[in-house]
């Protein structure tokens, strides 16, 4: 390692050890620095071209430096984190229920782990993978998916009698979990406007998604395939394709609602819960973002209830 790496990796230990980024998981923490170098670039490049720093290099090197490092530390942190949420936080024994029963829940657990690691090798669906991974592994599915069960209302008759899952609540949880993580798939196979469905860039068109659903099942292929299609459908617009499976739904509502999550963050006296507040601004905007209004009127029902 060259000397200006090992100054660019201290400079980024210490941003990455800021308190104000307790608590975000590490693809939170890398947008949120990779952010911070951009817009404070006047005030920074005076000093990081001193001579305690790089005096002999231009600022873009610099700045290529220290994203360089950044990714380093999150990368670091992205490992032991697929470990955690694949050993503890979503068991794949749902998949014994539907095709490829031949795959035990071990193997598809250890393809999905290379298959996150992939996701986050490319930088649009590393950047999608924020929600997704905020939504499992801090329990935020768990909790909802609980309350929607003992409900018995609009999302469990979409689940049991629309979309026919004839397997346990927490298996379902789990199908939900496992939607949510192939979701950024679409991302990874999207260039730049190939993927529009015309209303705005989050959404996709159906030919599309059968070509990302296509694509992906050849490398997740111990994966059922309707669970990849729910996943790659995550991404299509309800009004235009009402009859898309309601874990897709569920996975799209839930991925945007995460990808800023901060767990643990206090609510001022008098001030909405943060669930409730998302919720509640989510159901106006329904349209724009392709969801469910009759499940964001559910989960908003939910997080009032409970306080979230």
């Amino acid at each position: 390692m060259s000397i200006e790496q090992e100054k660019a990796g201290a400079f980024v230990g210490r941003l990455w050890e800021n308190p104000t980024l307790s608590g975000l998981s590490p693809l939170q923490k890398e947008e949120q620095l990779l952010q911070f170098l951009d817009i404070n670039s006047k005030t920074l490049q005076p000093t990081l071209a001193t001579a305690a720093f790089f005096p002999n290099l231009p600022w873009p090197r610099i700045l290529e430096l220290l994203k360089l490092s950044l990714s380093d530390y999150a990368n670091k942190a992205l490992a032991p984190l697929y470990e955690a949420i694949l050993e503890r936080k979503i068991d794949f024994a749902f998949t014994q229920h539907m095709a490829h029963r031949s795959a035990s829940p071990s193997a598809v657990k250890s393809q999905m782990g290379d298959f996150l690691t992939s996701l986050s090798g490319r930088a649009n669906s590393r950047k999608e993978l924020s929600g997704p991974l905020m939504g499992v592994g801090t329990g935020l599915i768990d909790r909802y998916m609980e309350k929607v069960f003992q409900r018995q209302k609009y999302i469990s008759f979409e689940l049991r009698k629309v979309q026919r899952l004839k397997i346990s609540s927490n298996e379902v949880t789990d199908l939900v979990k496992a939607t949510l993580l192939i979701r950024p798939v679409v991302q990874f196979h999207s260039t730049g406007g190939q993927s529009s469905s015309g209303r705005n860039l989050l959404l996709i068109s159906p030919a599309f998604a059968a070509k990302v659903t296509e694509e992906a099942a050849r490398y997740l292929n111990l994966m059922p395939e309707p669970v990849i299609k729910a996943g790659v459908n995550s991404s299509l617009s309800f009004q235009d394709n009402p009859y898309m499976e309601s874990t897709a739904r569920l996975a799209a509502v839930f991925s945007h609602r995460c990808r800023n999550l901060k767990p643990g963050m206090k609510v001022d006296r008098g001030a909405e819960s943060s669930d409730k507040s998302w919720f509640n601004v989510a159901r106006k905007n329904y349209k724009f973002y392709g969801f469910d209004l009759d499940m964001l009127v559910e989960l908003h029902g939910i997080a009032a209830e409970n306080g979230w």
